[in-house]
């Protein structure tokens, strides 16, 4: 007779997971998966964590209308949409994780609706806590994911091709599971309004707006979808 134990049963059902995007969701898709003993690789396009958090200031070369066909291979070059002055809408009391609470600390926003550089310190908090950036590679943008082609019956794989932003070094790879944690407020939705392709003057999307100083003393127009 041979006895199992949990630890070893545990670890005869880990599988080899990836996350991709290190923000919210993906922070936390990726504790939970470790704490059940998966091998968890987060891959993340950009330099740190926070995802929609993660505040991005220099807009310039994104279409002002965030318009992706213009970017690289497709994709935005700006993944946040927040802007300078925005504040959190919902109080901190329910933006945090159960067992992490969004607390207050002192130097810091103390707000109970405190701006967005708060919350991304918190998702940095969250990280460091529990030891999740040894497990993420920065930098790294997800271009491909695919189901490979069955080698064994009831065995379903993935296949997924990153690049490097910073070598442009391209790596294929086989996971048993993808976690996509992206979020759907980086691309913008835009309207079909008659006359806007001939509309001369200056339009911008919410997405790539993040501060006044360039409106000044001008007349803004504004449409809610």
């Amino acid at each position: 007779m041979v006895s199992v134990t949990s630890s070893e049963a545990s670890r005869s059902r880990s599988k080899k997971v990836c996350v991709i995007g290190a923000g919210p969701s993906g922070l936390v898709s990726a504790r939970e998966l470790r704490k059940e003993g998966h091998k968890v690789v987060v891959m993340e396009q950009n330099d740190d964590v926070g995802g929609q958090w993660l505040y991005q200031p220099n807009v310039e070369e994104e279409d002002p209308l965030g318009r992706s066909s213009v970017s690289i291979n497709g994709a935005l070059k700006v993944h946040s949409s927040i802007y300078s002055s925005l504040r959190l809408t919902s109080p901190r009391e329910i933006m945090g994780y159960s067992d992490f609470p969004f607390l207050a600390k002192k130097g810091r926003d103390m707000r109970r609706f405190p701006g967005h550089k708060e919350l991304w310190l918190y998702l940095k908090d969250f990280s460091e806590a529990f030891g999740l950036r040894e497990m993420i590679r920065f930098n790294v943008r997800v271009e491909f994911v695919g189901e490979e082609a069955k080698e064994e019956e009831n065995v379903r794989r993935w296949i997924v091709r990153s690049r490097d932003k910073l070598s442009g070094k391209v790596i294929q790879e086989i996971f048993d599971a993808v976690v996509v944690a992206t979020g759907h407020y980086s691309h913008p939705r835009l309207p079909t309004i008659r006359g806007m392709d001939s509309w001369k003057r200056k339009q911008i999307h919410s997405h790539v707006y993040r501060v006044p100083d360039p409106f000044r003393n001008e007349v803004i127009e504004s449409l809610y979808l």
